[in-house]
C-alpha cells in the first residue's frame, strides 16, 4: 500500500493540474480542486501511519529513459523561452543568461548521457528512498499546500474580480499550483539524482509561470529573474551528478551521503542548487520579486515548496560535511544571510515585503543550523523548518484577507485593525505571535539554534553567533513594529465590529493555527514521534525529554509552565488593563486642531492637513541599491570561498 500512496503524492497532483488545465467551468474547477486536496493530505496522513521506514523502490527501467527525456523536453522550453525573449526585446542580459545556463546545462547532460554514462547503467540503484525526513516533508507540502489550494479557490475570484478581467486565467493557475506539489513531493521522495534534477526543474518551470502570472512587465521581468537564478542552481545539480558519477559510479543521493570518503567538489554543487532554491543572499532577488504574483503563491512559495526544496536537500546532505571547512563557511553563510534580512525587513512597510524577507532570514538560520552540523543543530533546523512552513502560510493568507477587505498590503494602513476587522487581525496577531513567542515551536526552535551556536567551536564561532543574536534583535523589531499597528488607536477609528468572510478563506487559516498551538503545546510527543526519528537516523539523541521538558547540557526548555503563563496573560490583561473609551481624547496639536475633525489640523495659509502617525522603517539606512548590492557581494565572496575550499 505504502508504494501507491507514494504514487498518488507524485503521479496524482500532475494528474489534477492537467484536469484543472481543461475544466473551463468555474464550479466544477473548484469542485475539483477541493477534492484534489482532500485526497492529497489523507494520503500524505496514510503514509506517514503506514510505518516500516526507509522504504526503497525503483519502478520500470522504462521510467529512467521517460524521465530523461522529459529532462530535454523541459530544458528545450527554457530554451525556446530565452531565445523569444532575445528575438522579441533583444540582446538583453535575462535572455543570454536564460539561453546560455539552459545551453550549458543541455550540453553537459548530453556528455553524461552519450559519453560518460554507457558504461553504467543508470537503473542499478533505487529511483526511491523514503525515510521520516522525506515524510516530515511529504506532509508539510501535501497538507499545508493543500490548504493553500482550497484558500487559493476563493481567493482567486475576488482577486480576478478586482482586476476586473474578462477572461479568466484560473486553469492555468491551478494546473501549476497543483503540479508544483507533485513535483515538490517527487524531489523529497527520489533518490536518484537525474530523478530529483527533474523535478527540481519542474518547481523552475512552476516558479516561472506563477510569478509572471499577471502578465504584466513587471511580473515578466521577475518572473526571468527568478529563471535564471533557478537555473544556476540547476547548473550546479548537473555538474554534481558528473562528478558523483564519474568518480563513484553512482547517481544515488544516499550512496553520497552514507559514503565516507566522498569528495567535497559535489557536494558545494549540490549546496549551491540548494541556495539558489533557498533565496540565500546573494539570491535573494527572485523571491523578493515573486511577490507581484497572487497571494496564494507567496504563500506556497515560500512555506511548503520551492524554497522548502532548498532547506530539504540542505538537511539531507548535512551527515556528509561533518568536520569540514566547507560545513563552517556553510554555517557563516547562513548567519550572515539571516542577519542582514532580517535588518532590511525593518525598512518594509509592504506587508508581503517583510514576510518574504522574513522567509529568507529563516532560511539563512536554517541553513546555518546544517552548516553547525550537530545533532542539537539539525533538530533545530527540522524545527524550524516544520513550524516555519506553518505560521508563514497562515501569516501569507492572513495578508491576502486583509488585502481583499481594505484595499491595501501597507502595514501603516492597517492602523487599529484589531478595531476595524477584529477576526483577521487576530489570527494575524496570533500569527505573529507564533513566529516570534516562547512558547511556540518556532521559539524551541530558535532555543537549539542559540545554544547549538554557542557551542560551536572554531575560529569563525564568535562571529557566526554574533551574526544570530543581531538578526535576532532585528527580527523582534520588526514583527513587534507591524503588531503595534493593529493595536494602534487614534481618534476617528470606528467602534469594533466583526466581519465577515468565506469559509473556504477562515477555514484553512483556523486550521493552520490550530497547528501551530496544538504542536505547540504536545511539542514533547509531537518531538519524540516526528522529529526524533528523522534526527537520529544519522545523528545521536542530544534531548533529554523524560522529565517532561526538553533538556540539554545547558539548561531546560519548559514549554508547558510557559504556555501556563502566555494563558494566564491573554486572559488577564484584558481584564486588568482594558482601555475605557472615554480616556480616550483627540491628539494636541498646538491648538490648531480643526473643529470638525479629530485627526486634522490648520496648517500654513490655515490649509487643513491629516494628522499622520506612523512607524520608524529606517529606509535611507537599509532600503539602497547600494547597500543591497554590497551584501550580494559579500554574500557571494562566501560563496567563493567555499569554492576555493573544496578545490584545494
Amino acid at each position: 500500500m505504502a508504494i501507491s500512496l507514494i504514487a498518488i503524492a507524485v503521479l496524482f497532483p500532475f494528474a489534477a493540474g492537467l484536469i484543472c488545465l481543461f475544466l473551463k467551468n468555474t464550479l466544477l474547477r473548484s469542485g475539483f480542486v477541493a477534492s484534489s486536496a482532500i485526497v492529497l493530505i489523507s494520503s500524505s496522513i496514510l503514509l506517514f501511519s503506514q510505518g516500516g521506514l526507509p522504504i526503497e523502490y525503483s519502478p520500470a527501467h522504462q521510467w529512467d529513459s521517460i524521465i530523461l527525456i522529459l529532462d530535454y523536453v523541459l530544458l528545450a522550453f527554457f530554451l525556446f523561452v530565452g531565445v523569444k525573449d532575445i528575438i522579441k526585446n533583444g540582446w538583453s542580459a535575462r535572455g543570454i543568461l536564460t539561453s546560455g545556463l539552459v545551453l550549458s546545462q543541455i550540453i553537459l547532460l548530453g556528455l553524461f548521457e552519450f559519453v560518460w554514462a554507457p558504461a553504467v547503467p543508470l537503473s542499478s540503484e533505487p529511483a526511491f528512498f523514503i525515510d521520516q525526513l522525506s515524510i516530515i516533508m511529504c506532509l508539510i507540502i501535501s497538507i499545508i499546500g493543500s490548504l493553500i489550494l482550497l484558500y487559493a479557490i476563493k481567493y482567486m475570484k475576488d482577486h480576478e474580480h478586482h482586476q476586473h478581467l474578462n477572461v479568466t486565467r484560473q486553469p492555468h493557475f491551478f494546473f501549476f499550483m497543483t503540479i508544483l506539489l507533485g513535483a515538490m513531493n517527487g524531489i523529497v521522495f527520489s533518490d536518484n539524482l537525474l530523478w530529483i534534477y527533474f523535478f527540481w526543474e519542474i518547481t523552475t518551470l512552476c516558479c516561472f509561470a506563477l510569478i509572471g502570472h499577471e502578465q504584466t512587465k513587471e511580473a515578466i521581468n521577475n518572473a526571468f529573474r527568478a529563471l535564471w537564478m533557478n537555473l544556476i542552481g540547476g547548473l550546479g545539480f548537473v555538474l554534481a551528478i558528473i562528478y558523483v558519477f564519474t568518480n563513484y559510479d553512482s547517481i544515488s543521493l544516499q550512496a553520497l551521503i552514507t559514503n565516507p570518503v566522498v569528495a567535497v567538489a559535489p557536494l558545494f554543487f549540490l549546496f549551491m542548487a540548494a541556495f539558489t532554491k533557498a533565496a540565500q543572499v546573494p539570491f535573494q532577488g527572485w523571491l523578493l520579486g515573486a511577490m507581484v504574483a497572487p497571494v496564494p503563491v507567496s504563500a506556497l512559495l515560500h512555506s511548503s515548496t520551492m524554497v522548502k526544496a532548498g532547506i530539504y536537500l540542505s538537511i539531507r546532505l548535512a551527515p556528509s560535511i561533518t568536520d569540514t571547512a566547507l560545513a563552517t563557511l556553510i554555517a557563516l553563510f547562513g548567519a550572515f544571510t539571516f542577519m542582514v534580512t532580517a535588518i532590511m525587513a525593518i525598512s518594509q512597510r509592504e506587508s508581503k515585503k517583510v514576510l518574504a524577507y522574513s522567509t529568507i532570514s529563516n532560511l539563512g538560520l536554517i541553513i546555518m543550523c546544517v552548516g553547525i552540523n550537530t545533532p542539537l543543530a539539525i533538530t533545530a533546523a527540522i524545527v524550524l523548518t516544520i513550524f516555519h512552513a506553518i505560521s508563514k502560510a497562515l501569516l501569507f493568507m492572513c495578508v491576502g484577507v486583509i488585502d481583499h477587505s481594505m484595499g491595501s498590503r501597507d502595514i501603516e494602513d492597517m492602523e487599529g485593525l484589531v478595531r476595524r476587522y477584529p477576526l483577521i487581525a487576530g489570527i494575524t496577531v496570533a500569527g505573529i505571535l507564533s513566529m516570534m513567542l516562547v512558547p511556540f515551536g518556532m521559539l524551541l526552535g530558535k532555543w537549539a539554534a542559540i545554544e547549538a551556536t554557542s557551542a560551536m567551536s572554531g575560529f569563525i564561532s564568535p562571529l557566526v553567533f554574533l551574526l544570530l543574536v543581531i538578526g535576532s534583535a532585528a527580527t523582534t523589531v520588526f514583527w513587534v513594529k507591524w503588531l503595534g499597528r493593529f493595536f494602534s488607536v487614534t481618534p476617528g477609528i470606528e467602534k469594533i465590529r466583526f466581519e465577515h468572510f468565506s469559509f473556504l478563506y477562515h477555514s484553512p487559516l483556523l486550521m493552520l493555527l490550530a497547528f501551530a498551538g496544538v504542536f505547540s503545546i504536545g511539542v514533547i510527543p509531537f518531538y519524540e514521534s516526528f522529529i526524533l526519528p528523522a534526527v537520529t537516523a544519522f545523528y545521536p539523541n542530544v534531548i533529554d525529554t523524560s522529565n517532561g521538558f526538553f533538556g540539554s547540557a545547558a539548561g531546560l526548555f519548559t514549554a508547558w509552565p510557559l504556555f501556563i503563563l502566555l494563558a494566564i496573560a491573554i486572559i488577564l490583561v484584558p481584564v486588568l488593563f482594558k482601555p475605557k473609551t472615554k480616556n480616550l481624547s483627540t491628539a494636541y496639536m498646538c491648538g490648531e486642531n480643526v473643529s470638525t475633525s479629530a485627526d486634522s489640523f490648520y496648517s500654513v495659509a490655515d490649509g487643513e492637513t491629516k494628522l499622520k502617525l506612523g512607524s520608524m522603517y529606517l529606509d535611507t539606512q537599509f532600503a539602497n541599491s547600494h547597500l543591497d548590492t554590497g551584501l550580494k557581494i559579500v554574500g557571494l565572496l562566501i560563496l567563493v570561498s567555499m569554492l576555493v575550499v573544496v578545490l584545494i
